[in-house]
């Protein structure tokens, strides 16, 4: 069924069904992991809009999702999968891996705008863990941003304007 395009219609009977159910949430979470595009790309979209209609149904699959980016080639499985993931806390041992992977998307001209928002967002969350952060952050944003869409210089502008009160 998600070899065609789903209506939204049909996206909310998909997320409904896979929010009731974590059995079918690991399904599709293997498809977007081991699918090529397009499969791979709408299983993720409907993980990612399944997880956030039901808080929490990805919760026992972050650390999976997490250590299984670096070989996601599909730039729409990305997507989703970094959105996803902007919701949930990362295991500590995984988290440099994810900061590293999230400044080479943003630094990246091989991924789009939207790969590199839900980057730079989980990596601005981490510098409210690791403040050291916070400057390569700036510097990065401030450096892609004539590279990158009004989207991203604005989520970028928006990112700064909250790490100058990080002190």
């Amino acid at each position: 069924m998600l070899l065609s395009i789903p209506s939204s219609a049909e996206k909310e009977i998909y997320i409904k069904e896979v929010g009731g159910s974590p059995e079918h949430f690991n399904t599709l979470l293997d498809l977007a992991l081991n699918e090529k595009d397009p499969l791979a790309w709408r299983a993720a979209w409907i993980l990612d809009g399944s997880d956030e209609q039901h808080p929490g149904l990805a919760s026992g699959s972050v650390r999976r999702i997490t250590r299984e980016l670096p070989r996601v080639q599909s730039t729409g499985t990305l997507r989703s999968l970094l959105r996803l993931l902007c919701r949930y806390n990362i295991q500590e041992e995984d988290q440099g891996m994810l900061i590293d992977l999230c400044f080479k998307y943003m630094t990246s001209e091989l991924y789009p705008v939207a790969v590199k928002v839900h980057a730079m967002q989980i990596i601005y969350r981490h510098v409210l863990i690791y403040p050291e952060l916070k400057e390569e952050l700036v510097t990065v944003i401030q450096d892609q941003v004539d590279n990158n869409s009004v989207g991203f210089r604005s989520r970028g502008n928006r990112i700064i304007k909250a790490l100058e009160k990080i002190r």
